[in-house]
């Protein structure tokens, strides 16, 4: 578990399927997906394991006034160990966006990606229409790399 003044991050695991998947298949943000997120016929708790498998770390974000309610996840995986690199990523309840609760998690997997992983840069990818994900990229002193009509990358010496 690691945490800030605003979120607490721990660890996912199978037994946070239900949510997860919920999660990602709200409408505003499956409207940022190319494709669907799930495998055909993969229940919560298949989806949940595999996308765990795929990452390095990845937590559930909690409020720190409400330890127990989970309102997004994130998550540093595709580390590459020869370039130090590693992307970050995360989603969060529509409910809660714009109220620095992605921004506080992003901070703590920054100190993780530097302290536990000696990273020295880090990768962001998201939606060009994705509006706030890059807001928030910016915010954080991300520099755009690349950018299309479809998908736009961000980078960080950290």
């Amino acid at each position: 578990m690691y945490s800030n003044e605003k979120v607490i991050l721990e660890r996912l695991t199978v037994d946070n399927a239900d949510f997860i998947y919920e999660l990602y298949s709200r409408p505003e943000l499956a409207e940022y997906f190319d494709e669907s997120p799930f495998l055909q016929n993969e229940t919560p708790t298949e989806f949940t394991a595999r996308i765990i498998s795929l990452c390095e770390y990845i937590f559930t974000i909690r409020p720190t006034d409400q330890p127990n309610l989970i309102i997004g996840d994130c998550a540093l995986h595709h580390w590459n160990k020869q370039k130090k690199e590693i992307e970050i990523g995360g989603s969060l309840l529509p409910e809660y966006w714009g109220k620095g609760y992605m921004q506080s998690a992003f901070e703590i997997l920054t100190k993780i990606a530097t302290l536990e992983l000696c990273a020295e840069t880090l990768f962001g990818q998201t939606k060009t229409r994705n509006l706030n994900a890059i807001r928030l990229a910016e915010k954080m002193g991300f520099e755009k790399q690349k950018s299309n009509i479809q998908d736009s990358t961000f980078r960080k010496e950290i």
